[in-house]
């Protein structure tokens, strides 16, 4: 049995130095140690000289390394959102949109009539008045309501 007695000496000293506890003071560190199951980074300081033991239980216990932070949650790159879809401009509509076009094909055809039809030139002047509200307009639901007063006011000189 004296063999024992120097590697439980040896042990004790082994597991206070990595637990930075006394051999009396328990703790789960020491637990751990006398588990056999010692932190990588406190057992590849162990010192093998005695001497540089005796100042390594001298020294303050060894601080718990932090766990590391938690990735931030990384959003995989998404396709760019497509921007939202504007409102045509009145003038786009008028360009482009095939009822705001055919509309104002029977516009024309009502105001040519109403030319023809007034000899006072009342009808040009109105036509000029007309138009120039109509650049004024700015959404789709003030070219309805212009569209629909000028087509009645046109529609004066139909049966003339």
């Amino acid at each position: 049995m004296a063999p024992r007695r120097p590697a439980l000496a040896f042990l004790g000293a082994a597991s206070a130095l990595l637990c930075g506890c006394s051999p009396s003071g328990g703790g789960a560190a020491s637990s751990q140690a006398a588990a056999g199951e010692a932190p990588p980074a406190a057992a590849s300081t162990a010192p093998s000289d005695p001497a540089a033991s005796s100042l390594a239980a001298s020294a303050p216990p060894p601080v718990a390394a932090e766990p590391p932070p938690a990735p931030a949650q990384v959003r995989p790159a998404a396709a760019p959102a497509a921007p939202p879809r504007r409102e045509p401009t009145p003038a786009e509509l008028l360009r482009n949109d095939p009822a705001y076009v055919a509309r104002g094909q029977r516009l024309d055809a009502l105001y040519q009539n109403a030319r023809e039809r007034d000899p006072t030139g009342q009808v040009d002047h109105d036509q000029a008045a007309a138009l120039a509200e109509l650049q004024a307009c700015p959404d789709r639901a003030c070219l309805d309501r212009w569209f629909s007063r000028r087509e009645s006011a046109l529609r004066e000189y139909v049966g003339n």
